[in-house]
């Protein structure tokens, strides 16, 4: 009986160790996933996820400059981590998915998404695309932006919300543009606004910040189009 006693306390001794043993691996695990974005892969959302350590340049950066392979990045061989090959990919999209190939209800998401962001750092026009679908940028980069979502709208149309097209046009805006996008992300930041596309896409955020006006910051221009 006492052999039979000492064998069943060593055993809960065991059983108990490796439970201890389980808890500290899944707090590593945890304490790694935080130390690195806990990003967990590819995902969607609505807005970027930020992480505040009190270096606000740093924050930025991670949450802003995006990594890895997007979602869609197998099927059309693209990577945030190879921006200059993938620019040249998506920017092709454009033409490969003509705007006169959409369906009404397709061009009109098409319409909602893509006159919700510009590439104001080297093109003066208000948004890619004007109010009826028209573009007003004819650079790579604005191609990107409208080949991509042309592409998700016309094959992934139920996996895709518009507002999620949004964002991750942004993501590569941000791979386009890092230092401006970082600056604007600071900016929105130190002033305790969220990283919505509507705030990255303010074309005047940085102007807004200086006067003070920031609650007017995402909000959509009164006119896009007529440039």
């Amino acid at each position: 009986m006492v052999l039979q006693k000492d064998r069943s306390t060593k055993l809960l001794i065991l059983v108990t160790v490796a439970a201890v043993v389980l808890i500290i691996n899944q707090w590593q695990i945890m304490a790694i996933s935080d130390l690195t974005g806990g990003s967990g892969g590819p995902s969607k959302g609505t807005k970027l996820n930020v992480k505040l350590s009190g270096d606000v340049v740093q924050d930025a950066i991670k949450a802003v400059v995006p990594t890895g392979t997007p979602l869609y990045g197998a099927e059309l061989g693209v990577s945030f981590d190879d921006p200059i090959n993938s620019l040249n990919i998506l920017a092709k999209l454009d033409s490969q998915v003509p705007t006169n190939s959409l369906t009404e209800e397709e061009k009109a998401r098409f319409i909602d998404v893509g006159t919700k962001i510009s590439c104001e750092f080297c093109c003066g026009a208000p948004s890619v695309i004007d109010s009826t679908g028209r573009s007003l940028c004819g650079c790579s980069h604005a191609a990107s932006f409208k080949g991509l979502s042309k592409y998700l709208i016309k094959n992934h149309p139920n996996e895709w919300t518009d507002d999620e097209i949004l964002l991750e046009l942004t993501k590569w805006k941000s791979l386009y543009y890092p230092k401006n996008m970082v600056e604007k992300a600071v900016a929105a930041l130190e002033n305790g606004l969220e990283l919505t596309p509507a705030v990255l896409n303010d074309r005047d955020l940085l102007k807004k910040v200086k006067a003070g006006d920031t609650t007017s910051i995402g909000e959509l221009p009164t006119m896009v189009g007529g440039c």
